[in-house]
């Protein structure tokens, strides 16, 4: 039985170099290492899988896989398969994109268009007005993790 589990901050940004460079179609499993105390008191590893699923059933919400983290609300896994591209939408609430893996290609209402790899950090603040175009380049599928934002 296990007694607790531990998936901090840093261990989801561990899930960066851990999945593969596989083409998304439904879903896109994520491999990560679960750091756990059994019911006699010892540590122990053992690895498991996150499964990402389509975020809705058309539009761009099918073609972007999502994982909602749990005990941590609104906290999320998005993967974005290489070469699609999600029209002019706005971000669902202000949030942090914290990218993973792969590459995102950002354009916003100005034409300004920035490019967004592993280790970049976004705060996502355009819920209303025209929005932004987010497009997966590079060489593999795009995986980021949101964690909602105060306002302000």
């Amino acid at each position: 039985m296990l007694k607790r589990t531990l998936l901090s901050a840093a261990a989801v940004t561990a899930l960066a170099g851990i999945a593969g460079a596989k083409k998304m179609v439904s879903e896109e499993k994520m491999t990560y290492c679960h750091l756990y105390t059994d019911g006699a008191g010892i540590s122990h590893f053992r690895d498991e899988q996150l499964v990402l699923k389509p975020a809705g059933t058309s539009g761009r919400e099918a073609r972007l896989l999502q994982y909602v983290l749990s005990n941590a609300p609104g906290a999320q896994l998005l993967a974005l398969k290489l070469g699609a591209r999600e029209d002019w939408h706005n971000a669902p609430r202000r949030m942090y994109l914290i990218a993973l893996k792969g590459m995102s290609q950002v354009t916003v209402g100005d034409g300004e268009v920035r490019r967004f790899g592993p280790g970049s950090v976004l705060l996502m603040d355009d819920a209303t007005g025209k929005g932004h175009i987010t497009e997966a380049v590079g060489t593999e599928d795009h995986v980021a993790l949101t964690i909602p934002a105060p306002a302000g």
